[in-house]
């Protein structure tokens, strides 16, 4: 009986000298966001090139290595935001995977007789490493190579595909591009564009506040308080909080009303009540 193939490799070089990629993530999470990425390169590894990363497959992680899933799924985002791995194969297919990761893969099972590839999770030019005669190329609609074991997996993976294109390309012929309202500076020194339908949003949901003028007054803030910056992943949750307290302290408008009120009666000459009572003394 043949011994089944196998996938993934047994270990992976781990460079002494780490670039400046994996300092911003440690310096952002500490040494859990490093392990974190180590421990996502084992399981990537264990099984090839690549590994699938969907919110079922973050919760059981996390729950392996013994953190959360939402912990686990900012430290993902974080080292796919600044490359670590690739973002035009997590938004297409929602897998983890990078151009390093597969150059050392291919490297590593050079001597192997016949290697499983599939071109679309591709980065590199694969020819160029591997023999042809030794490559079994992989494809869902043609090759029933994996039938057998990742049959229900690879339709899954082709309808997510699928809805995540149609989905793309509905929302690049619906909103052209346009110039952000503001932009408000982040905790990694990156920016969080504010576009006018969210300024339209907030205000339906804030009615007695003046959006734009707080958002003004946030960018203020958080230009003025660096290490209390907001991640991508908090700055909406920042926002809403405090256009939330402007509408609970009566709303920029009402201060306004209030002042205008006031402002008012000193020109017209009409006494405030306190006046008139401290009037009937004298």
């Amino acid at each position: 009986m043949a011994r089944p193939m196998k996938d993934g490799v047994e270990y992976f070089p781990l460079d002494v000298s780490l670039d400046e990629k994996f300092e911003l993530i440690e310096a952002e999470f500490g040494l859990t966001g490093f392990a974190v990425v180590v421990k996502l390169y084992q399981k990537i590894y264990q099984h090839g090139y690549y590994c699938e990363w969907t919110n079922e497959v973050a919760l059981l992680f996390g729950h392996r290595i013994g953190l959360g899933s939402n912990v686990v799924s900012e430290i993902v985002n974080a080292s796919i935001r600044r490359g670590i791995f690739d973002e035009s194969m997590f938004d297409k297919y929602h897998i983890l995977t990078s151009r390093g990761i597969q150059e050392r893969y291919f490297e590593a099972v050079i001597r192997r007789k016949c290697v499983k590839v599939k071109k679309a999770y591709l980065l590199v030019n694969v020819t160029q490493i591997l023999n042809e005669d030794n490559i079994l190329w992989v494809n869902d609609n043609i090759n029933p190579v994996n039938a057998s074991n990742n049959f229900q997996s690879k339709v899954k993976e082709s309808r997510v595909k699928k809805s995540k294109e149609d989905m793309g390309a509905s929302a690049k012929a619906e909103t052209p591009r346009q110039p952000p309202f503001i932009c408000i500076l982040l905790h990694d020194k990156t920016e969080y564009p504010v576009m006018d339908a969210q300024v339209r949003e907030w205000e339906s949901l804030y009615p007695a506040v003046n959006v734009k003028q707080e958002l003004r007054k946030m960018k203020g803030w958080c230009d003025a308080n660096p290490a209390r910056r907001k991640t991508g992943r908090g700055i909406q949750k920042f926002i809403n909080a405090w256009l939330s307290r402007e509408q609970d302290k009566g709303g920029t408008y009402g201060v306004q009303q209030q002042y205008s009120s006031v402002c008012e009666k000193a020109a017209t000459g009409i006494p405030e009540k306190s006046s008139e009572r401290h009037g009937q003394y004298f």
